[in-house]
């Protein structure tokens, strides 16, 4: 990063300061305000204003519900696999082994859906 650059960005960002603070958007907060630093506070037309462009918690939060819904179908799907590898463990004996792999494998798979799924769980319930 070179120091112009840095310098060009540092006066575009404190210009959009200014310019929030001239209309509005942010009022100087003076208590908070000491050795010659400036601390601003949100006003109300900014939230205005956020409110108005910034509506992406209920798609998004409906996004997590349908990715949180597949996890799920898929873990089931998986668990009913599972079962049907330990019936087919008595119909194949010589290939025992490898069938018990493969269920290892496919329990992997489910813990890996349950974080998933326990994620998005958490992510919901911290937007909402």
């Amino acid at each position: 990063m070179k120091v112009v650059d840095s310098n060009v960005n540092y006066q575009s960002v404190y210009r959009l300061i200014l310019r929030l603070v001239k209309d509005g958007y942010l009022t100087v907060d003076d208590e908070k305000s000491i050795y010659g630093q400036t601390t601003y506070t949100e006003a109300e037309n900014l939230h205005d204003l956020r409110s108005q462009f910034c509506i992406e918690s209920t798609s998004t939060l409906q996004e997590l519900n349908l990715k949180k819904e597949e996890f799920e179908s898929e873990m089931i799907s998986l668990e009913e696999e599972i079962e049907a590898l330990h019936d087919l463990k008595g119909q194949f004996p010589d290939i025992q082994f490898k069938i018990e792999q493969l269920r290892q494998m496919k329990s992997k798979e489910i813990n890996s859906l349950k974080i998933k799924i326990k994620a998005i769980n958490s992510l919901i319930n911290y937007c909402s």
